[in-house]
């Protein structure tokens, strides 16, 4: 081989090795620049999950429900005089505004109408036992603020406080000639810690621990109401005590169904200038909830 053909050979051996050699690295420099960029990727679809709003800017959730009723009364020795139970029916909505940053704060006023009959087992005013009916409508109003705190991506802790009224007539005997009509209007402050846990997108469970403290209490009374004796207006002021709730459930898309128990004693009232009082009487509520919220932004 002649020296020209010889430098030809080396040239071509030269030019080929760089051409293999550079293949493979081009594409190992592609694999590594390309893993960078899916994590770059990656990291832009998580940053906005990570920066959403916890709650929609106006949420309105109407409701559905049914609860037992249950309203005892003792006498001063503590002997149990009547008894009323049965089941009522619940429907109201929960308007909700949220604002500041995420959307963590918020304020709600959860509006509910009750009504229904129970039965009554007691007695008449002149002590002869009695049973029949009675019919119940009542309004429950609490305005309430609340604080989300995130304590991982999938837990929330959300204390509240707030105002509340409730007002509830109870017209004992339901209409007959024997009854007559209480009306109650109860004036409260009220504060609570919530749980939520995450399960994913459209999943999750909650739970709620509630305390009601009544600031006031009246009740009114029309004794005589329905041609059976002397028609009289009497009005009494019956201690205050506690309310206790709890409550566990959970949302499925959009969907929320809750469980919840309440328990209530009210003290007996001091009485009026004709010796009438309303005594020692407790109140129990066991409940489920359905409804439905629309979140607008």
């Amino acid at each position: 081989m002649n020296p020209q053909a010889k430098s030809l050979a080396f040239r071509a051996a030269v030019v080929a090795g760089l051409l293999l050699s550079a293949g493979p690295r081009s594409a190992l420099a592609k694999n590594e620049q390309g893993t960078p960029r899916r994590v770059s990727a990656s990291s832009k679809a998580t940053a906005p999950e990570a920066a959403a709003d916890v709650n929609p800017t106006f949420e309105i959730t109407p409701n559905v429900g049914w609860r037992y009723f249950n309203w005892k009364e003792f006498s001063p020795n503590g002997v149990e005089q009547l008894t009323e139970s049965g089941s009522l029916f619940v429907f109201g909505f929960t308007p909700k505004v949220a604002f500041a940053s995420r959307k963590r704060f918020f304020v709600e006023a959860p509006t509910n109408f009750y009504l229904g009959k129970v039965d009554y087992d007691g007695a008449l005013l002149n002590g002869t036992p009695y049973k029949s009916q009675t019919g119940y409508f009542g309004l429950e109003l609490e305005p309430t603020a609340g604080y989300v705190f995130s304590l991982s991506p999938r837990f929330q802790l959300t204390p509240t406080a707030g105002l509340g009224f409730e007002h509830w007539s109870r017209d004992l005997d339901d209409g007959g000639k024997n009854g007559y009509v209480e009306n109650y209007a109860v004036y409260l402050i009220h504060a609570g810690i919530r749980g939520n846990y995450r399960l994913n997108r459209d999943v999750s469970f909650h739970s709620k621990f509630g305390l009601k403290v009544p600031l006031a209490i009246s009740e009114s009374v029309g004794l005589g109401q329905r041609g059976q004796g002397q028609r009289l207006d009497v009005s009494l002021s019956p201690g205050i005590s506690p309310a206790f709730l709890i409550e566990g459930g959970s949302t499925i898309h959009g969907f929320d169904v809750a469980l919840y128990f309440e328990t209530w004693t009210l003290a007996k009232s001091a009485e009026d200038p004709r010796g009438f009082f309303q005594p020692d009487s407790t109140r129990k509520l066991f409940g489920i909830r359905v409804g439905h919220a629309f979140g607008f932004n």
